[in-house]
């Protein structure tokens, strides 16, 4: 007979007790579930939980009630129109997204490599859009992980496109450990590449983030001209070498001009 899954979140009541970390990491769990499946009933998702199923119904009820889950019928749920909601509080990003999957796919089509879309949160990169080409399976996915700034293509363009005072300032604030053997620790040499970026349009990397793994990345600039995102393609050193390809580069820094027009930049004549 298997052993019944102890609720430590619960009361003799049942109910869940106001600030318990385990219950918001369990109703964020719950809503991760709904986005993934697209729709799941109680069973499902405790099951996949490892809890009673009278946790997970409490919490799809707690959840529906503030509009971020949703009956899609016969018993299962769905995310709800609240989630929408949170999301309107970053319209640029969910514009930039937009704006930018259908050249994502292109490019991913066309050199069937990753294809990423990175903005910057808390002064990491973390890409938003993800599209794969047709080599590209198996690989891993980096959506919605911080990645540190200085073993990024993306990461490099943002940090061209700094005044050298906060760029300072960053650096100094999260330091530039080693990812790999391969990552640029060297203040001195990465003021160097970034020179290079900000003069060429483009930034690369060789093994920096994830051995054997080199990317090209472009910036996409708002409409003030500020960059507020990066267009990246990445692949495996054996067969992904960017540089060797200047129509490759090209087209890159064409799609990023193109996410950028969308988002109301007009480049100088």
């Amino acid at each position: 007979m298997a052993t019944p899954v102890r609720d430590v979140d619960t009361n003799p009541n049942g109910d869940l007790p106001g600030g318990s970390l385990q219950s918001v990491d369990r109703a964020i769990t719950v809503l991760k579930i709904l986005a993934r499946s697209g729709s799941a009933g109680v069973t499902e998702v405790a099951e996949e939980m490892g809890v009673h199923k009278s946790t997970i119904s409490r919490l799809l009820r707690a959840l529906e009630a503030q509009g971020m889950a949703q009956s899609s019928g016969r018993g299962k749920y769905q995310l709800g129109l609240g989630i929408l909601h949170l999301a309107n509080s970053i319209p640029m990003r969910l514009d930039l997204a937009a704006e930018a999957r259908p050249v994502l796919e292109a490019l991913a089509s066309k050199f069937g490599e990753t294809v990423n879309l990175a903005v910057l949160s808390s002064n990491h990169v973390v890409n938003i859009d993800e599209a794969f080409g047709p080599s590209t399976l198996g690989t891993k996915n980096w959506m919605g992980l911080l990645t540190p700034i200085h073993a990024t293509s993306s990461g490099k363009v943002f940090l061209a496109s700094l005044s050298a005072a906060e760029r300072d300032r960053m650096l100094k604030e999260l330091g530039m450990p080693a990812v790999t053997n391969q990552t640029i620790t060297s203040r001195q040499e990465l003021e160097s590449q970034l020179a290079v970026v900000a003069k060429a349009g483009y930034a690369t990397v060789h093994g920096e983030l994830e051995d054997e793994l080199d990317g090209i990345a472009v910036p996409v600039r708002g409409h003030h001209g500020t960059v507020i995102g990066a267009v990246s393609i990445s692949g495996p050193s054996f067969r992904f070498k960017p540089e060797k390809h200047p129509e490759l580069i090209d087209e890159l820094k064409q799609a990023g001009l193109k996410i950028s027009e969308s988002m109301g930049f007009r480049p100088r004549p």
